[in-house]
C-alpha cells in the first residue's frame, strides 16, 4: 500500500521506539478493491502508551486528540491520518456513541478485531511486512461480494452499521449475507435504530444516494423493515399499469434513482438532485385512487415534505420542495405544446430554487423510470427544451415593475404587493410595456 512520505517517516519513528504499525479498515478494504485511497486512513499503532505515540506525533506537528478518552490522534501535517491505540469498547447506553473505551497497548490483533463491524472492514495492514492479515476472511467475502458481520454481539451494539450495511450494499453492489441481514432485522425489531441522531442516518443515506446503484441500499432498508413511513407508503400505492408496468411508486422511484446516479453528473447540484428524485413521488400515498390516478399529487408531496426532518439544511429544503412541486411540468409542456408564456412563467416560479438544468434532468429520469418508455415522446421533449431554451434562454426575464413603482403610481404596501406583482410580472410577460401594466392595473383595482 502507498502511503504518504510524511506517513511513512512517523510510522518509521514508531518502529524504532518499539512500537508497530497496522493500516486498518476502510483503506485496507478499498485497496483490496483496487478503488482509490481518497479518505482518511486508520492507523493502529501496537506496544507502545498513549504518551509515547503522542510525543512522536509532536515531533512531526500539533497533535489534536479525538473521541472519548481522546483514543484517537491527528497530526495537523498529516490531517487525512487518524492514529489509536488498541482498544476494547464496551456499550454503556442506548445511543450510538455511548461505549467504554480502555485502551490496551499490548490488546492481540485477534481480540483487537472483534470490535469491527464486517469482514471486508477487518482486515490489517502490516506496513513493516507489506502484507495483509486477513483474520475474518474478508478477501473472501469480497471477491464474492458479501456482506458479513465479524461478531453477532459486538455488532449489535452499535445500531449505525445497520445503515452502514445499506449504504456498503449500495457502493459496492454486494449481498447481505443472510445471518448478518437478520441480525440487522432483528436490531430494527427491537428499535435500536431509534437513538440514533437525524444527522448520522442523513449521513449514511447520502452515501446511498451517492453510490452507483442506490436502489441496492434501500432495496435491503425495506427487507430489514427499516424505512421511514414516508418511503414505506410507496410500497402499498399503486399506479397505472398503462403508464407505470413497473407497479408500484416504490419500484418507480428505485428506478429513477438508479437512473438519476448515471445523470448525477450533468446537474448543478448533485446530492439535492438525487435526494429530490428519491422523494418527488412522497405525496402519492395521500391522493392515489383506487385506478391507480394520482391527482395534484406534486402538492400533497409538499405537505409530507413538511415532516421529513432528515433534511435539516433550508437550502436543501428549498430546493427540494421545487423539485417536488415542479418536476412534472416541463414533460406535462412538452406533451401539450404549451406556449411561450407558461415556460417563462416557469422559469420565474423556480428562479434561484433550482436550476432549469436540474429540473430537466429530474423530468427525465421520471419518464425513463418506467417499465415502458415511448422514446417517441422522450425525444420530442428533448426537441421541445431546446426551442425553448435557443429562443427565451433559460432564466426569467427581469421585472420591469417593482413594489417601488406600484408605490411611486398611489398602491398601498400591504400584503396584497406580491399578488399585484405577480399580475404585473404576467401582464409583462404577455407582451405588455410598463406604462401599459401600470395603467392597466390602476384601471383594475381603483374599480375594486
Amino acid at each position: 500500500m502507498n502511503v504518504e512520505r510524511l506517513a511513512e517517516d512517523i510510522f518509521q519513528d514508531i518502529l524504532s521506539q518499539g512500537g508497530y504499525v497496522y493500516i486498518v479498515g476502510g483503506s485496507v478494504r478499498d485497496y483490496v478493491l483496487g478503488l482509490d485511497m481518497n479518505h482518511d486512513v486508520d492507523v493502529e499503532v501496537y506496544h507502545l502508551t498513549y504518551q509515547q505515540l503522542y510525543d512522536i506525533l509532536s515531533h512531526h506537528g500539533h497533535v489534536n486528540t479525538f473521541g472519548k478518552s481522546f483514543a484517537i490522534m491527528q497530526v495537523d501535517t498529516l490531517p487525512h491520518y487518524d492514529f489509536a491505540l488498541p482498544r476494547k469498547e464496551k456499550k454503556t447506553g442506548e445511543k450510538h456513541q455511548d461505549f467504554q473505551i480502555d485502551i490496551d497497548p499490548e490488546l492481540s490483533i485477534e481480540k483487537a478485531i472483534q470490535r469491527r463491524d464486517l469482514t471486508m472492514n477487518a482486515l490489517m495492514y502490516d506496513y513493516q511486512k507489506k502484507e495483509i492479515i486477513d483474520l475474518c476472511h474478508g478477501i473472501d467475502d469480497i471477491n464474492h461480494k458479501v456482506i458479513r458481520c465479524v461478531n453477532k454481539q459486538t455488532f449489535q451494539e452499535d445500531p449505525l452499521r445497520v445503515l452502514r450495511i445499506a449504504q456498503f450494499a449500495a457502493r459496492f453492489e454486494m449481498d447481505v449475507e443472510e445471518e448478518t441481514k437478520q441480525l440487522c432485522q432483528q436490531m430494527v425489531q427491537n428499535h435500536l435504530l431509534d437513538y440514533l441522531s437525524i444527522e448520522r442516518v442523513y449521513q449514511e443515506y447520502c452515501k446511498i444516494l451517492s453510490s452507483s446503484q442506490p436502489s441496492i441500499g434501500f432495496q435491503f432498508l425495506r427487507e430489514i423493515g427499516a424505512l421511514p413511513p414516508y418511503l414505506k407508503s410507496l410500497i402499498t400505492t399503486p399506479q397505472r399499469l398503462d403508464y407505470h408496468p413497473e407497479g408500484n411508486v416504490w419500484n418507480h422511484t428505485m428506478l429513477v434513482i438508479d437512473i438519476a446516479a448515471l445523470a448525477r453528473d450533468k446537474v448543478d447540484e448533485p446530492l439535492s438532485f438525487m435526494w429530490a428524485c428519491l422523494l418527488h413521488d412522497i405525496g402519492k400515498p395521500l391522493v392515489t385512487t383506487n385506478e391507480g390516478h394520482a391527482p395534484k399529487h406534486n402538492e400533497a408531496g409538499l405537505e409530507v415534505f413538511k415532516h421529513v426532518d432528515i433534511i435539516q439544511s433550508k437550502k436543501q429544503r428549498e430546493y427540494i420542495e421545487t423539485m417536488i412541486m415542479y418536476h412534472m411540468h416541463l414533460m406535462n409542456m412538452s406533451r401539450n405544446h404549451s406556449r411561450d408564456i407558461k415556460y417563462l412563467k416557469l422559469l420565474k416560479n423556480i428562479e434561484n430554487k433550482i436550476s432549469l438544468n436540474d429540473l430537466i434532468w429530474i423530468s427525465c429520469c421520471d419518464k425513463l423510470g418506467r417499465g415502458r418508455v415511448v422514446y417517441e415522446q422522450y425525444h420530442d421533449f428533448w426537441v421541445f427544451i431546446e426551442d425553448k431554451i435557443n429562443r427565451l434562454g433559460d432564466k426569467a426575464p427581469q421585472s420591469i415593475v417593482s413594489g417601488y413603482d406600484l408605490i411611486q403610481n398611489g398602491f398601498i404596501q400591504n400584503k396584497q404587493m406580491k399578488e399585484i406583482l405577480d399580475e404585473a410580472y404576467d401582464l409583462q410577460l404577455q407582451g405588455l410595456d410598463k406604462e401599459k401594466i401600470l395603467r392597466s392595473l390602476k384601471k383594475k383595482y381603483e374599480k375594486g
